[in-house]
C-alpha cells in the first residue's frame, strides 16, 4: 500500500432480503482487501477521531451502543421530551462527491493523500 501499487478489487454484491420484500445490497470484500482496510483504519482513525463530536458513538474506539443507551437514559430523566430520527438509506443517499471532497481536503494536510482511493470500491454482481 505504501508504494501505491495496491488498488482494491471490486467487492462481491450480495442481495439480502428485507422484511418489506425488498432487498439490500451488501458488499463482500476479499480477504486481502479486509487486511488493506484495517491498515487504512489503523493509519487514518487517529487523524479523524479528534474531530468527531463526543456524542458520536457509532464505530468509535472505546465507545459502544451500550454507552449511547447509558447517556440517553441519563438525559431522558433531565428532559421531558425525546427527539428520535432515522436516516433511511443514509449511505445510499449521501452525496459521496461532497463527502470525498471534504475528506480529500482533510487528508491532503496529512503525509499520505492516497487513502481516499481506498474508500470507494466497485461492485461485482453476483453471478
Amino acid at each position: 500500500m505504501s508504494s501505491g501499487s495496491y488498488f482494491p478489487p471490486p467487492v462481491k454484491a450480495v442481495e439480502i432480503p428485507k422484511k418489506n420484500g425488498g432487498v439490500r445490497i451488501l458488499g463482500i470484500p476479499t480477504v486481502s482487501d479486509r487486511i488493506a482496510q484495517m491498515t487504512v483504519k489503523l493509519y487514518f482513525e487517529p487523524m479523524v477521531e479528534p474531530i468527531f463530536h463526543s456524542d458520536s458513538y457509532g464505530y468509535r474506539p472505546g465507545k459502544s451502543a451500550i454507552d449511547a443507551v447509558r447517556v440517553t437514559r441519563t438525559r431522558c430523566w433531565r428532559h421531558d421530551w425525546v427527539l428520535e430520527f432515522d436516516i433511511k438509506g443514509l449511505f445510499d443517499n449521501i452525496d459521496h462527491g461532497l463527502l470525498m471532497k471534504y475528506l480529500a481536503l482533510f487528508v491532503l494536510l496529512k503525509p499520505d493523500s492516497r487513502l481516499t482511493a481506498h474508500l470507494s470500491a466497485k461492485m461485482m454482481k453476483n453471478s
